[in-house]
């Protein structure tokens, strides 16, 4: 059954271009489509405008009903089934089915919403959405508080499902779950057949050829116009009084005809220019203020463990952090991973030690929170945090800061700008050590490479916890898995 949107046009009243400008395309309900594209693109509008949650110009044809995730949740006391039954109603054995797919006992539809982890209340919501095959599912990323487990968990229940639309700044997770990719693009929508990896390969090759056709035409351009002038030239000389020579009167003519014909050609080859690279992305290195440290190593931990009462969150470990490293955390979630970040800080409450943990005195540390909550203006920000304001609005440029939101408050900001906010906080703080808890969240792949390509150049001394298995792989010197 297809879905066709019409010409949908539509802009938010704080901007002033339209955020979807006469898009038209048309998906097939069995679909996984995988929605990709840079941050303020406009992912998550388009999949409120395909719920009726925003009003917009142009049409959206189908039969079939959308239903959103997350699910608007409005009494977190209640049990998983009634909570999840007023915003969407659906048969309790449907849900107990798709909860036991989704690893989950089936009693777990009887549990408070509330006092369930972050990444249950995905699950549970997840297998909601999917308990009725004639709802067609836009999941807007499912995979934030999900660990590397319950993203392959999910991963693997999303692939024996059909009919769905998914964002998620995790590629690997994106490459499994997709069979098709639509991208937002900068100057227009496409679909490419085939997953995220893909589509980044036609992407890459379409790029390249646009940018040596574009070499290519500006040679010829530049030789063109250079032969033009040369007759053109040749041609007004010749026509200057030099007695009576209609012969060679004529010939000039001619030469000036031909320099104005080759000017169109000029012309024609300028406008073919035109439309090449519209759609390559303008990806910019960021910068980290990090500092080399006489201290080596900057953290050692052994035989080292925390606690809640008597209930050690994970088994003893023991490593040492060294002057530019990268060494990841990982484990499930509730393994205590943010936890012994927020240890190091001295931020943790109700929580015992025992073994070592040694950070040299006066080590000078920078942070990425996992929930970090800021208010005022960006020039207010940088000025309480002591950065650097011209460094700290180029880093916010580069991960794509658009000029209108520059001028909102912090607590203004969509949950993707916040994080940049924190993370450009961080590149601007100088300090020998970085903590960073899940920086990747709300970030879309280009902002990922743009990091990993930032840590390769600048190799800065990195402690963190990131459950995106690409960026693990590519960024970690080493792994500190918390059993």
């Amino acid at each position: 059954m297809p879905i066709e949107l019409k010409h949908i046009h539509f802009s938010y009243d704080l901007l002033d271009h339209p955020l979807i400008d006469d898009v038209s395309f048309t998906l097939d309900d069995t679909w996984r489509l995988g929605l990709a594209g840079r941050n303020g693109r406009g992912k998550t509008t388009l999949l409120r405008l395909m719920m009726g949650q925003l009003e917009y110009e142009g049409e959206i044809v189908t039969d079939l009903e959308f239903v959103y995730f997350p699910l608007p949740i409005q009494n977190p006391e209640s049990p998983v089934y009634t909570a999840i039954d007023e915003v969407m109603p659906l048969e309790v054995w449907k849900l107990e089915r798709e909860c036991q797919l989704l690893g989950m006992d089936k009693q777990i539809v009887w549990e408070p919403f509330s006092q369930l982890s972050g990444g249950e209340q995905t699950r549970v919501m997840l297998a909601a959405l999917f308990c009725d095959e004639s709802r067609f599912a836009l999941l807007d990323e499912p995979t934030n508080h999900l660990d590397l487990q319950g993203r392959v968990q999910l991963a693997h229940y999303l692939y024996k499902k059909q009919g769905y639309i998914v964002v998620s700044h995790d590629r690997h997770f994106l490459d499994t779950v997709t069979d098709h990719t639509l991208v937002i693009e900068r100057s227009q929508v496409a679909i490419y057949h085939g997953n995220f990896s893909t589509y980044e390969e036609q992407k890459e090759r379409q790029d390249q050829f646009e940018l040596d056709q574009n070499k290519s035409l500006k040679s010829e351009i530049a030789r063109i116009e250079q032969s033009a002038k040369e007759k053109v030239d040749w041609g007004q000389q010749r026509e200057k009084p030099s007695g009576n020579d209609p012969f060679g009167n004529a010939i000039a003519k001619r030469m000036m005809k031909r320099g104005k014909a080759i000017e169109q050609r000029t012309n024609a080859k300028i406008e073919e220019k035109k439309k090449l690279l519209k759609n390559i992305e303008k990806i910019s290195d960021l910068t980290i203020k990090c500092v080399s440290s006489h201290r080596n190593p900057v953290l050692r931990v052994k035989d080292f463990t925390l606690s809640y009462g008597d209930e050690p969150l994970f088994e003893p470990i023991t490593f040492e952090l060294l002057q530019g490293e990268q060494v990841a955390i990982t484990g499930p979630n509730g393994s205590g991973k943010t936890t012994l970040l927020n240890y190091m800080q001295g931020i943790t409450k109700d929580v015992t030690s025992s073994g070592e943990m040694l950070i040299p005195q006066g080590l000078t540390e920078s942070i990425v929170s996992q929930t970090a909550s800021h208010t005022g203006t960006l020039k207010d920000f940088s000025e309480k945090h002591r950065i650097d304001y011209t460094l700290f609005l180029n880093n916010l440029r580069i991960l794509g800061f658009t000029r209108d939101v520059f001028n909102i408050s912090i607590e203004e900001m969509s949950e993707g700008q916040k994080k940049k906010v924190e993370l450009a906080k961080s590149l601007g703080t100088e300090a020998e050590c970085y903590v960073w808890d899940e920086p990747l969240n709300y970030l879309d792949v280009y902002n990922q490479k743009q990091i990993e390509k930032m840590i390769g150049d600048y190799q800065p001394t990195l402690l963190f916890v990131e459950h995106d298995h690409v960026f693990v792989e590519h960024v970690a010197t080493r792994i500190i898995e918390l059993k």
